[in-house]
């Protein structure tokens, strides 16, 4: 089972391919509490109706119960609570089936006739009231009758960097997963690492993951593509008198309806290549084409103007482009007649901008759009010059309706705490998501799940939670 579109619940391909083959496995699920391993099991028992749960506790009973009671009604058929008192068990239990195991280990009657996948939850607590070497016995005892059974038993562990997995245990699992809660530039996203899956290949063995929606929603790497048909959307018009759409309803949400009017909006960007690039300016810039608004851009170091105009000729038209966009590069070459070189004084620079805007202006009779690459100016006038032309052009915008957007690459020597924004938004990369953030306004991260159905090239940003 693949993420699809807009869905919310999603297991890994791996961990889904081999809990659907016919054959006996165990999966060790370990993490600190609190990262999402009894998601994960719920994520397991709506996937496959076959599963069989063994919940330990009073609350993972109640929480189970309110999460599943719409995919499995009859929910007393699918489970049994253990306490933690138990009686004493006999010496062999090899000769039983993983039913009568499972009924004299619990005191309950498990039935498992139907059900081929067996979740446990905690195997941590289920253990607890046996000393050390019945533990391990039972290690062994269970992990092979269900192997023999062909069941495929999920073990959800506590085990996590400060209270280890004994080695039995790590042995006796034919697959090892750990969930992690990780903290990063003072937010927090949510990993899962296959370790090991015996048996079976592993394409990815790491993924980024959220509980936004009460779900557990694995999210596969960004795959950087076009639609397979491009279409001319409906532009998105400005939400009010002091924003404009950053041409995805995702990102204007987050934002608080878009980039603002009159002010310094920067996005800092981990790469200036076309993963990166091309995901936020083509909504935006296409956006503002179809509005009828003219552009000023300032490529990126190393981009030409004719690879700008090949991202937004797919949904704008092309004769849109030559006559409302004018291009300033460093590397001012190519066949296109709307390309300035940049000067080599910072002053006359930004001279050239203004009248190319002014002319563009009282051609269109509308405020033009300014879409800034600092890494080039960087390289033309070094860190400091740029600061000064950032800082001027951005005292002259309270008393203009323009919205300018300037790029700032992560690897340039100009800080983004030097400045002056309104709004600033980072895009990185994590577990081979790109992923959103927020510093003004601040927000969590975001993973960026592209959205390509409808011929355009778009996105939802998911709360990583």
């Amino acid at each position: 089972m693949r993420l699809t579109l807009n869905e919310v619940g999603a297991l890994p391909p791996s961990i889904v391919d081999i809990l659907g083959q016919n054959q006996g496995y165990v999966i060790l699920v370990n993490g600190k509490p609190g990262v999402g391993k009894t998601m994960l099991a719920q994520e397991i028992a709506r996937t496959f109706p076959n599963t069989f749960m063994i919940v330990t506790s009073s609350e993972n009973t109640a929480n189970y119960k309110q999460a599943l009671t719409e995919t499995h009604p009859e929910w007393d058929r699918y489970h049994v609570a253990v306490s933690f008192w138990r009686s004493d068990l006999g010496d062999d239990m090899s000769q039983l089936s993983l039913s009568e195991q499972l009924s004299a280990l619990t005191g309950k009657t498990v039935q498992l006739d139907g059900y081929d996948i067996i979740v446990i939850d905690s195997w941590t607590d289920f253990l607890a009231p046996y000393e050390l070497a019945k533990r391990s016995e039972l290690e062994h005892v269970l992990t092979e009758t269900a192997r023999r059974e062909g069941k495929r038993l999920v073990l959800i562990s506590d085990c996590s960097d400060d209270n280890q997995c004994s080695p039995g245990t790590l042995r006796a699992a034919d697959g090892v997963v750990t969930l992690n809660r990780l903290r990063e530039e003072q937010r927090v996203y949510r990993r899962i690492i296959i370790e090991k899956m015996r048996g079976v290949p592993i394409e990815q063995d790491e993924f980024l993951f959220t509980l936004h929606g009460g779900r557990f929603t694995y999210i596969p790497w960004y795959q950087h593509r076009y639609p397979a048909i491009t279409v001319e959307r409906e532009p998105i018009s400005d939400p009010s008198r002091d924003m404009l759409s950053t041409g995805s309803r995702s990102l204007d949400r987050v934002l608080g309806g878009g980039f603002q009017k009159g002010a310094l909006n920067l996005v800092e960007l981990e790469s200036i290549t076309a993963p990166y690039l091309e995901t936020l300016y083509i909504p935006f810039l296409s956006n503002q084409l179809q509005l009828g608004r003219p552009v000023i851009i300032v490529l990126p170091e190393g981009w030409s103007s004719e690879r700008f105009v090949h991202g937004l000729s797919h949904f704008v038209d092309k004769k849109t482009i030559d006559e409302c966009v004018v291009f300033f590069g460093r590397q001012a070459l190519g066949r296109i007649g709307n390309v300035r070189p940049i000067s080599d004084d910072p002053s006359k620079t930004l001279q050239e901008i203004r009248y190319e805007a002014n002319q563009l202006a009282r051609r269109f009779d509308k405020e033009v759009t300014e879409f800034f690459a600092l890494d080039a100016l960087e390289n033309k006038f070094g860190p400091v010059k740029t600061t000064g032309m950032v800082a001027e052009i951005t005292a002259s915008l309270p008393e203009t309706e323009t919205a300018t957007i300037m790029v700032l690459g992560r690897q340039q020597t100009i800080s983004s705490s030097s400045l002056p924004h309104s709004v600033h938004i980072v895009v990185r990369e994590i577990c081979g998501v790109i992923g959103i953030y927020g510093i003004s306004p601040k927000t969590g991260f975001l993973a960026l799940r592209p959205r390509l159905a409808g011929g355009f090239l778009d996105y939802d940003l998911l709360p990583v939670l």
